[in-house]
């Protein structure tokens, strides 16, 4: 499995102080342990309700975010009618 690990950080502009911190924020400065599958299987394609886009392709595979294993969905999308 790839390990990957994802950290969002907080932009360098100033901000105005507030007295609670907002959702926004506490989600910007997650980091999660994520363990993508070396190995996805194919499946029937799955639709998409996306006007205009169609599914190529759709793998699944099983993936682990924080110790805890976790369904691993890859779709490869197309755009234009």
């Amino acid at each position: 499995m790839q390990i990957c690990s994802m950290e969002v950080k907080e932009g360098m502009g100033k901000k105005a102080k507030r007295k609670s911190q907002s959702i926004l924020d506490a989600i910007k400065q997650v980091e999660l342990d994520i363990k993508i599958p070396d190995e996805t299987y194919e499946i029937n394609l799955l639709k998409t309700n996306l006007p205009g886009v169609k599914t190529e392709k759709t793998e699944i595979g099983v993936a682990e975010v924080e110790g805890k294993k976790t369904m691993y969905i890859k779709m490869k999308l197309r755009g234009g009618l």
